[in-house]
């Protein structure tokens, strides 16, 4: 069943990716306008009445401030983690190899059962 579902979702994709090079997706900038200008154009009636159809308006989109200083804001914390990330990796490399060694070590050697002691009086 999983080869069925993976040799469906190959084709899919497959397709879409032969259909966008069929159709000049992947060629120059013009080419590639033209095609969004009749996508457009072919798909705006059918738009507008979904649009007439669906009670739902978006919200605005935040300003080029704010867009900016959010960008900004989760690069940077991208860039911090990656760092702090190798900073920590040789403790964490160190750990996981003083942990392996343990883990092996008391699986190799046996555990020699504790001296038997009769309590006869």
């Amino acid at each position: 069943m999983i080869v069925g579902r993976f040799g469906v979702k190959s084709v899919i994709l497959g397709s879409a990716v032969y259909y966008t090079i069929d159709k000049g997706v992947w060629k120059d900038s013009s080419t590639t306008s033209k095609l969004y200008e009749e996508l457009e154009e072919g798909v705006s009636p059918y738009v507008g009445e979904l649009k007439k159809q669906i009670p739902y308006e978006l919200p605005p989109l935040p300003s080029n401030d704010r867009m900016t200083y959010l960008f900004k804001y989760y690069w940077n914390s991208g860039v911090k983690a990656t760092f702090r990330f190798l900073i920590d990796l040789p403790t964490h490399a160190t750990n996981a190899a003083s942990k392996s060694y343990e883990f092996i070590n008391s699986v190799i050697e046996p555990v020699e059962p504790a001296p038997r002691q009769d309590n006869e009086k």
